[in-house]
Parts: structure tokens; C-alpha cells; sequence
């Protein structure tokens, strides 16, 4: 059994979760994913941006980085008061 760490790929690499994957390694439906937010990322770019984000990366279940996505949090309604 192989285990794979999933982590921010930016900053302080935090780490979101193990997974423990079996021998059959690399068999999954493309649209399988897990998605973590990050506040490493978001106040690294709420920093850069001046303003409240929220930032989401999305694995595959073999741990593989698929994309990331920076959310406006004013477009969210949670802006400051």
C-alpha cells in the first residue's frame, strides 16, 4: 500500500491529508476530486490583492494537484463590514 501526502503546492506546504492508495495505482474516474482551502494561500494573495479571498486547491484522489481557484470573497457577500 503506497501512502501519499496531499499538500499546498505553494508557500508553506501545509498539509491537508494522507491517502492511502492500493496497488491499483492511477485507476479513477477523471471528475474524482478532493478539494482543500488553503488560508496559507489566501492571505499570501489577500496580501498581494489588498482584499479577502478565499483559495481552494482540488486533487485527484491519487494526490495529484488538478487546479487552483482564488475566490473574491466581496463576490461571496462576506466582505468587510
Amino acid at each position: 500500500m503506497t501512502t501519499v501526502e496531499v499538500r499546498c503546492p505553494l508557500g508553506p506546504r501545509k498539509l491537508f491529508t494522507k491517502l492511502k492508495l492500493g496497488e491499483e495505482f492511477g485507476k479513477y474516474l477523471p471528475n474524482n476530486l478532493i478539494e482543500f482551502t488553503c488560508s496559507d494561500c489566501a492571505k499570501r494573495i489577500g496580501r498581494e490583492r489588498q482584499q479577502r479571498v478565499r483559495v481552494y486547491h482540488q486533487f485527484n484522489f491519487v494526490g495529484e494537484l488538478i487546479c487552483t481557484h482564488v475566490e473574491d470573497l466581496w463576490e461571496c457577500g462576506l466582505g468587510f463590514e
